[in-house]
């Protein structure tokens, strides 16, 4: 849409905009490069600055907020979420890094191409920034409806690291670093949709081992030794994928299973020898 003196209709402006939206997205999606030429993007910038600028009641700040956030929940549902869809395991969790990667990459183009009604229409009104709609919209659309399965894979791949196995120590870092940043840095929803079910794990687990423990290890500097292998390998996770604040439960949760139980038992045994 060339500059010009005249008015920006909504539709018409918005229909331009639009476009533009779809060409960034594509050619992202594809693999491609930014999908706008320098002319084209900046066309789209001065497209915008002219809506929101504009006098009354023919200032579109409003309507391109809305509409924004709109067209990017529709993308959102007809082009992330069927794909995802159809995976499971760490397929899965491999497309969901890329996906989140490609769609922090055409955000960051977008937020740009939307800087003026950043910043004279939402930043005044104390609305969420266009950053927060994009983490938002792709948690509400595509984490919400994957979280469970992708923390299942998330807590067998550790499981199978425990027994020894190889497992993509880098993939588990990315997937659970989007459970923090989707949340913009706050930690509510790694600690409810991933630490709590973590933990819970981890309590069964070293449950289990610790049945096997004590018969295996009847002298209990051995199985001291065996507990503290573990809470140093349980360390070295932490530092390689798993969030420091996870720590301090983490070693809690070990030690109520592999020490206070194992103390109570021998408290049981010698009760009942003595008796």
């Amino acid at each position: 849409m060339e500059r010009d003196d005249r008015i920006v209709g909504l539709e018409k402006g918005w229909s331009f905009v639009a476009t533009g939206l779809a060409k960034i997205r594509r050619a992202i999606d594809d693999g491609g490069g930014e999908g706008l030429s320098g002319e084209e993007y900046m066309q789209v910038l001065t497209t915008v600055y002219c809506m929101c600028t504009q006098a009354s009641p023919r200032n579109y700040s409003e309507q391109l907020y809305q509409r924004y956030k709109d067209d990017l929940d529709d993308y959102i549902k007809s082009t992330i979420l069927p794909p995802l869809r159809e995976l499971q395991g760490e397929i899965l969790l491999r497309e969901l890094v890329e996906r989140w990667r490609k769609h922090n990459r055409i955000i960051s183009f977008e937020i740009n191409m939307f800087r003026y009604l950043n910043r004279y229409y939402i930043s005044k009104r104390s609305l969420p920034s266009l950053q927060q709609i994009s983490s938002s919209s792709f948690h509400d659309l595509v984490f919400n409806e994957l979280k469970s399965s992708v923390t299942r894979t998330v807590i067998a791949m550790i499981d199978q690291e425990r027994e020894g196995k190889v497992v993509d120590l880098d993939l588990l870092k990315n997937v659970l670093a989007i459970y923090i940043e989707i949340d913009s840095g706050k930690m509510g929803i790694y600690k409810a949709d991933f630490e709590q079910a973590f933990l819970d794990s981890a309590r069964n687990y070293y449950s289990s081992k610790a049945q096997s423990w004590n018969l295996k290890y009847s002298d209990d500097p051995d199985y001291m030794l065996k507990v503290e292998e573990c809470l140093q390998k349980e360390r070295e996770r932490l530092a390689n994928y798993l969030h420091s604040s996870t720590e301090s439960k983490l070693v809690e949760a070990m030690k109520s299973e592999l020490v206070t139980r194992r103390t109570a038992a021998d408290g049981s045994m010698k009760k009942k020898n003595s008796g």
